[in-house]
């Protein structure tokens, strides 16, 4: 009968403790997880960037021709230089049907920004290669330039985690053929 009455009496409170210990960390892990991915994103968005222009210098020295990258403060596309009608072209329609899809256009989240400081300055020596023409509306001029040459002209980009409207975070991309890619990560409250 001391055997039925032991196995019938239920959990300690040692045992509850340690199940609430466990539950409530398991919360609070799951809350900063949530609380957390704006930034996350933020800070994919900036690699995705950065790594972009690392591979449009690449493709540039590769297939020998000219490529940019033209910025808005929500989104960014690559564009080709096509010397067969002297005009950068992007590279969206052509692009999403071969493996080089990562050259799309790419829409920045919401609650990110990205803004140029300083954007290459195309060559004026050189109109019949780079000038716009008097209907630029057509003709997308990129801020970010690499030339068959494998030279970079140099350009410094800045991408904010809005917050409540502000920018909470920043991240500076800057490229040049002197330095190469650098990225720095400011501080939490820009």
């Amino acid at each position: 009968m001391r055997a039925a009455l032991r196995q019938s009496r239920g959990f300690t409170l040692i045992e509850v403790l340690v199940v609430i210990v466990i539950i409530a960390t398991l919360a609070g892990m799951a809350v900063l997880s949530l609380g957390n991915s704006g930034a996350r994103a933020w800070s994919g968005e900036v690699q995705r960037l950065a790594a972009l222009l690392q591979l449009v210098a690449d493709r540039a020295l590769i297939d020998k021709a000219h490529y940019g990258v033209v910025f808005e403060s929500d989104r960014y596309s690559v564009v080709r230089f096509d010397p067969t009608v002297m005009k950068w072209q992007a590279l969206d329609a052509a692009a999403a049907k071969s493996p080089a899809a990562r050259f799309v256009t790419h829409q920045l989240p919401g609650n990110v920004r990205l803004e140029v400081i300083a954007e290459a300055q195309l060559p004026a020596s050189a109109p019949a290669e780079f000038a716009a023409e008097a209907d630029e509306a057509e003709q997308p001029i990129p801020q970010f330039v690499a030339l068959s040459s494998g030279e970079i002209l140099p350009v410094e980009l800045a991408m904010f985690l809005l917050q409540d409207g502000d920018a909470g975070r920043g991240a500076t991309i800057s490229y040049n053929s002197l330095h190469g890619l650098q990225l720095e990560w400011q501080a939490d409250d820009y």
